[in-house]
């Protein structure tokens, strides 16, 4: 399966259940990386508009990049007020953006997938001089107890998960960037009550489809997890944002 399919009918639970991206971030992309208000970002693999929003909030015009048309057509619904919010059905590869055209590329939540070759070269065509990419993961701490036991169920349901995000790991983010990149950390720590804990869990492309046969056991297996690690009712799902900027 194709990672733009993975996340086919997922648009509803996505929106719902995935957090946003911590507000410190916004404030360093004006204050220390001095990015003007009415600067144009291209956000690749944009979903359903969850980094986009608050790129838009900070008064950015923003073309939103994302092939699942399910995802597109979610951030469509919950953004298109906005006259910066420009939806695109493009890949990381080809974006249909015009050469030079933007003066921040975006990623988050998605580099894993992407090609990275093929990203760098569509960056480069598309960025005007000087231009930043900027790679942005919400990381669950991973020696956290209740991400390593939902690790383990993952693993035990999932041949094909390797790892929270895919396996991507802090070196290959800096590895994609030419010179030396700027790294921005801060706790994005989670809070989620029952419904909102399996929500999050069952967003994820690896998830269980409610069509297999063992996705009964695979649900109970969520709330056991909750059970054991919530405290009057909520669980606290230690993460942080972490960002990488740099230039390619």
């Amino acid at each position: 399966m194709n990672h733009t399919d993975r996340f086919a009918g997922k648009g509803e639970i996505y929106a719902k259940a995935r957090p946003k991206y911590a507000a410190e971030l916004f404030d360093d992309l004006k204050n220390r990386l001095h990015i003007p208000v009415g600067s144009t970002f291209a956000d690749l693999g944009s979903g359903t508009g969850i980094f986009t929003g608050q790129l838009l909030d900070c008064g950015y015009r923003v073309f939103a990049v994302e092939p699942n048309g399910d995802m597109r057509k979610k951030a469509e619904e919950n953004l298109s007020y906005d006259k910066n919010f420009i939806s695109v059905n493009g890949s990381d590869a080809d974006t249909h953006l015009p050469d030079g055209s933007v003066d921040v590329v975006t990623v988050a939540q998605a580099f894993h997938w992407f090609d990275a070759d093929a990203f760098k070269k569509e960056c480069r065509r598309i960025l005007k001089p000087g231009g930043k990419v900027m790679i942005v993961y919400n990381s669950r701490r991973e020696n956290a107890a209740c991400t390593k036991a939902l690790a383990g169920l993952r693993y035990r349901y999932n041949a094909e998960f390797y790892g929270f995000s895919n396996g991507m790991s802090e070196e290959k983010c800096i590895a994609f960037f030419v010179g030396e990149c700027d790294l921005f950390r801060t706790d994005n720590t989670q809070i989620y009550d029952r419904q909102g804990y399996v929500n999050r869990v069952l967003s994820s492309s690896y998830s269980l489809q409610e069509s297999d046969g063992r996705y009964a056991d695979y649900l109970k297996g969520i709330h056991e997890i909750f059970d054991l690690f919530s405290v009057n009712g909520l669980i606290a799902v230690p993460t942080d944002t972490v960002a990488y900027i740099g230039s390619v």
